[in-house]
């Protein structure tokens, strides 16, 4: 076994961490470089939760997973680059919380950006908020080219397609989530074409928008 991807190391060169619904998170180190590199090469992100299982061998253990089961595998790396992003988007990345409100401006709401109209072909940056069945939230910046009216819901047709959806993480190396637990979406501020079957509402979740906007709404809470 390879020293540099052994599981005495603490910190391995390549890892590997499944988080299933349960709350619970496995991890595992691939045996060699080799293997890493095979694994990663193998690997459709939009397809890693297609397969009813997933199956992983060391020496001493075999682990096997419902893939239903899992939210999100994160691979945790710096040797290989990111697969190429589907669904039209060209960069997404992983935030916390705090500094999702600091870059959506949701305590300072006079800030927040509009749904405006943007040149076809430009890229626009926009903040995502996924909301997983049974989990926490997940925070992240994406970054997509503005395309036609009539082709503009493919984010929205992607997201809530069931199947996986990769990131680069924060801390380096990229997850993948298992759209299948997605229970909704929240996108600030997103394109200005909306489908026609649409509901035109402000949110109300955050308190300063109460205090501020709906003081009456607030009183009565």
């Amino acid at each position: 076994m390879n020293a540099e991807f052994g599981e005495n190391l603490q910190r391995p060169a390549f890892a590997i961490r499944i988080h299933l619904i349960d709350g619970s998170v496995e991890s595992f180190a691939p045996i060699s470089g080799t293997e890493a590199k095979k694994l990663w090469d193998q690997i459709e992100p939009s397809l890693l939760f297609a397969q009813s299982r997933l199956i992983l061998a060391g020496e001493h253990s075999k682990s096997a997973f419902v893939t239903p089961r899992i939210l999100r595998v994160d691979f945790i790396q710096d040797s290989y680059e990111c697969w190429q992003f589907p669904g039209g988007f060209s960069d997404v990345v992983e935030l916390s919380e705090s500094e999702f409100r600091k870059r959506t401006h949701l305590d300072q709401p006079e800030r927040m950006v509009r749904r405006e109209p943007i040149p076809v072909g430009d890229l626009t940056v926009s903040f995502l908020k996924l909301l997983i069945e049974g989990a926490k939230p997940l925070f992240m910046m994406i970054e997509f080219p503005v395309k036609l009216p009539a082709e503009n819901h493919s984010v929205m047709q992607f997201l809530l397609s069931k199947g996986g959806f990769h990131m680069r993480l924060r801390g380096g190396g990229f997850g993948v989530i298992n759209l299948a637990h997605l229970a909704g979406y929240t996108i600030y501020p997103g394109t200005a074409q909306v489908p026609a079957d649409t509901w035109f509402a402000e949110r109300l979740s955050d308190r300063i928008l109460l205090e501020n906007q709906y003081p009456h709404l607030w009183q009565n809470l």
